[in-house]
């Protein structure tokens, strides 16, 4: 099993171009997104975007994709924006 990609905690503007490529990275790997949302203590709409647009991809290629731990303000924050689906967990093809 892949260990999680734990998030950081500073989920900021300047955050999203390396959460971007990261992500990427495993979507290219064709390895699941194993999040660990645990240390975010803040986070702002770029990276949730990126993150919403990360499980989009995962959902589309068959891949998997979960948000582990994740925290209070990241949950928060993901509600208020109205983009509560990067919780949701998608099942990769062979999971089905």
């Amino acid at each position: 099993m892949t260990d999680p990609y734990p998030l950081g905690t500073s989920l900021d503007t300047a955050a999203a171009g390396p959460l971007r490529a990261a992500l990427l990275g495993l979507v290219e790997r064709r390895q699941p997104m194993l999040l660990d949302g645990a240390g975010v203590a803040r986070v702002g709409i770029a990276c949730l975007q990126v993150l919403a647009s990360a499980r989009a991809t995962a959902a589309a290629d068959g891949l998997g994709y979960h948000l582990a731990d994740a925290s209070e303000p990241l949950a928060a924050m993901a509600t208020l924006a109205g983009l509560a689906v990067v919780l949701d967990p998608v099942s990769s093809r062979d999971d089905r």
